[in-house]
């Protein structure tokens, strides 16, 4: 009964609840693990055309269907809508990264940590880089930006 009452008591602070769910065999955490995320972009990357990335931050988990299935295209035709549709429940970062860049840290919007799912857009100019990407997993995530798509690694593992 203790370990309740300190498990409600302490369960406001995100890392008080990562550590719990790493000792407490019933305790989960069920929010994002990133705490940074870099790009680079190399030389040829998108054909040499900028490409724009965004980061939602979901913070409802009802929200999760309606964007999980969305390619690149279809999260930025429809981006306005999304955004209107779910006003509170998310977050994005966005920006636009040019070719031959070296290395580009994403500042985390305020309260990023409360998510329960981040998912990456990307708007290509080929069909196979304009992919959605759950990358909630990642702690340190690095993306590189190739020529028709881009590649995620955990930086350390």
């Amino acid at each position: 009964m203790l370990l309740l009452s300190m498990i409600s008591v302490l369960g406001g602070c995100n890392s008080i609840d990562k550590m719990l769910s790493k000792v407490v065999p019933f305790y989960s955490y069920n929010k994002t693990a990133l705490s940074s995320i870099s790009v680079t972009s190399q030389t040829n990357s998108n054909s040499n055309l900028p490409v724009s990335l965004d980061f939602v931050f979901i913070f409802d988990e009802t929200v999760n269907p309606s964007l999980l299935g969305l390619s690149g295209p279809q999260w930025f035709g429809d981006k306005a809508r999304l955004m209107l549709n779910f006003d509170q429940q998310l977050l994005v970062a966005a920006i636009e990264v040019v070719p031959d860049t070296v290395m580009y840290t994403i500042n985390l919007p305020e309260g990023y940590d409360n998510a329960v799912k981040v998912l990456l857009f990307a708007n290509f100019v080929r069909k196979p880089g304009q992919y959605g990407a759950d990358i909630s997993q990642f702690k340190q995530l690095h993306i590189t930006l190739t020529e028709t798509g881009y590649q995620l690694k955990e930086v350390n593992p």
